[in-house]
């Protein structure tokens, strides 16, 4: 009961990270608050003995790394971004525990496609549609109260986002 109490603690620390990171008009405190976040994330599924989420989490921390040091040619190059898929990938085989794995496994390496690109309205859609849907219904299923929080709310944000600058200037976008 104590150890699940601190892993919901440290999640909780994590998402207040996180949730920080977006109302970061600099790029590079974004990322290293994200970078933090993660920090506090693996930890609090270590906890939880959700090891797909712990080490998805752990390898986020080197993402958000590379992102923060993205001015640099070596931490913006499609290499990096290809290197850093395959790690996330690796981490959903190495800890795989049945479909579920699957789901926030997937979201990470999609997730890191688009945060690559630096396409902001395309990444809201991935995030509305795909990469928060797989890690709600992981943190559903491993019980993680603030991961929980942290979907809904990224969700909450994307759609608050889409009304806030209008879908037909998304639509001017994608058209281009």
């Amino acid at each position: 009961m104590y150890i699940e109490v601190i892993a919901q603690i440290l999640g909780m620390v994590g998402a207040i990270l996180l949730w920080s990171a977006f109302q970061c008009k600099n790029t590079k405190k974004l990322f290293f608050l994200q970078l933090l976040s993660s920090a506090f994330f693996s930890l609090h599924f270590f906890m939880l003995g959700a090891y797909t989420g712990l080490l998805l989490n752990s390898a986020e921390v080197l993402r958000s790394f590379f992102l923060y040091k993205g001015q640099e040619k070596w931490a913006s190059h499609k290499i990096t971004m290809i290197a850093v898929m395959v790690m996330m990938a690796a981490c959903g085989a190495v800890s795989w525990d049945g479909w579920l794995s699957l789901l926030p496994t997937a979201a990470m390496v999609v997730g890191t496609y688009f945060l690559w690109s630096r396409n902001g309205k395309i990444l809201r859609f991935a995030q509305l549609f795909f990469i928060s849907p797989c890690w709600l219904v992981y943190n559903i299923a491993m019980f993680s109260i603030a991961g929980i929080l942290t979907e809904v709310v990224n969700m909450i944000s994307v759609i608050v986002s889409l009304i806030r600058f209008g879908v037909k200037e998304l639509d001017k976008t994608y058209a281009a």
